[in-house]
């Protein structure tokens, strides 16, 4: 077998970037994305907030600390009661006493923005810094910023002590204000650790869930795939191959089941047709070979033969082919096709009307019925049916045939029940199926003379499904007993 050939190497690979699998790990890498940017950005910030408390904490204790120590005279004359941290000293006449090194470009603002305070008094506020700074260093930093600030009055500082470092004389005792700054130097360091951590693992991670995710489809995929070359490869001649089945019950392993369950059916169904392709065939070549056989004999000593008795017995031949060809096509329909056009139909005086048509019908048939009782559907289908059923029931009787009609309401729904009892020998309980399918005969059925096709009741049956019902045969004392089971109509019309 000549190979088709393979499309080049760069056709495949952009094929295979359109694949299930390319699309999932595209899917999966986009949203590991956008969820490692969220959780990014929220962790970031998280951190931040949390160092930032921190350092505000940290700066309230630090300003317990100095101003308790101002308030026992430990001041020191260069202003480092506050340690390395941003601060700021207000006297309490408003002069700015002091800034750290990082508030000189800003100083102008800074007397501008803090006021001196009433002794032991506190306060939480903001410091704004809008001026470009003029120095360099963490100057640069503090530039445009809102920064959290922390200010405390002390009094009863020694003023000596205080103002001796700034060459001013002051022998009084004075109220000092110190303000402290929260830079966030230290939420920032962290915040920009976290970032550059996530923006060199982030692409990793995202790239790792697509490449899982390429896996996994792929493996599945691979599954698909075995299904898709196992039925590529059945064929008519080959409906008895299955699907591979893993033992995985998951949807791919429900997939394969019900593809195997189809092909069951499947294989079923053309069994069944060649299965009654051949019966078909095999019941149409007797009556055509006794047909020819006359009709040759009758050509072979026409002066001897019985033209009219010859013409006779070929019309029955010809109707009994025609009415086989009318059965045989009613099979060949489709066997779930609920009729096109319904209406309600009485069914115990289309009983009766089916009884009077058959020979002895009206002496050996007897139609019982409280009440008349309707039913939707194809009067001339089940008028076929009930015909099916009378006939069957009269070639296998003894003497006589019961119908009986009834409403059946149960948990199953809302059903005519037609019973059709006769007295004959009854079916053994192993065919009591088998007489449905076509082509069936029982031994007492085989003649040509009473015996039919073997196709009324597999008909029968057949009208039975197309009007919603059903057609079963049950338990009796004596004789065959059939049950047609047909639907009420939804509203069913109020009797007087």
């Amino acid at each position: 077998m000549v190979r088709p050939p393979r499309p080049p190497r760069l056709l495949r690979s952009l094929r295979s970037l359109r694949s299930l699998r390319a699309r999932s790990a595209a899917a999966a890498g986009l949203a590991a994305a956008a969820a490692f940017t969220t959780g990014a950005f929220w962790l970031s910030h998280s951190l931040y907030d949390s160092q930032l408390d921190d350092a505000k904490a940290a700066a309230q204790a630090r300003l317990d600390v100095a101003v308790a120590d101002m308030r026992t005279g430990h001041v020191p004359a260069s202003g480092l009661l506050l340690g390395d941290r941003v601060y700021a000293l207000v006297l309490d006449s408003g002069r700015l006493l002091e800034v750290s090194p990082d508030l000189e470009p800003f100083s102008a603002q800074v007397a501008a923005q803090l006021t001196p305070l009433p002794e032991g008094e506190q306060v939480s506020r903001t410091l704004t810094l809008d001026a470009p700074a003029t120095a360099t260093g963490a100057a640069n930093r503090l530039a445009h910023r809102t920064l959290p600030l922390y200010g405390q009055s002390a009094g009863g500082i020694d003023g000596r002590a205080l103002l001796s470092g700034f060459g001013e004389p002051d022998r009084g005792e004075r109220t000092v204000t110190a303000y402290l700054v929260v830079p966030p130097w230290d939420a920032e360091r962290v915040q920009e650790s976290v970032q550059r951590l996530l923006l060199v693992a982030g692409p990793f991670a995202v790239l790792l869930v697509a490449a899982i995710a390429w896996a996994v489809t792929a493996q599945a995929m691979r599954r698909v795939e075995a299904i898709r070359a196992q039925m590529a490869s059945i064929t008519a001649q080959y409906l008895d191959r299955r699907v591979p089945v893993a033992p995985t019950a998951d949807e791919i392993a429900h997939l394969a089941t019900t593809t195997n369950q189809t092909l069951e059916k499947l294989d079923h169904a053309v069994t069944a047709q060649r299965r009654f392709v051949a019966d078909a065939s095999h019941e149409l070549r007797s009556p055509l070979a006794g047909l020819r056989t006359s009709l040759e004999v009758a050509l072979t000593h026409p002066d001897r033969t019985d033209w009219p008795t010859v013409v006779r017995a070929a019309r029955a031949d010809t109707v009994r082919l025609q009415h086989l060809a009318d059965d045989l096509l009613l099979l060949a329909r489709p066997p779930v096709a609920a009729p096109a056009h319904h209406t309600l139909v009485e069914l115990t005086d289309l009983a009766r009307d089916v009884a009077a048509e058959l020979p002895h019908g009206t002496s050996r048939i007897t139609v019982h019925a409280d009440r008349p009782l309707e039913v939707p559907g194809n009067a001339a289908q089940l008028h076929r049916l009930l015909r099916n059923l009378l006939e069957n029931a009269l070639r296998h009787a003894a003497d006589r045939v019961t119908v009986t009609l009834a409403e059946d309401h149960g948990p199953d729904g809302h059903w005519v029940v037609l019973e059709v009892l006769d007295d004959g020998p009854g079916i053994p309980a192993p065919d009591r199926e088998r007489v449905f399918a076509p082509f069936t005969r029982l031994d007492e059925a085989r003649t040509r003379d009473t015996g039919g096709a073997g196709l009324g009741l597999a008909i029968a049956r057949d009208l039975a499904t197309r009007h919603h019902g059903t057609l079963t045969l049950a338990d009796s004392p004596a004789g065959a007993r059939f049950l047609l089971r047909l639907p009420l109509p939804a509203h069913p019309a109020r009797t007087p």
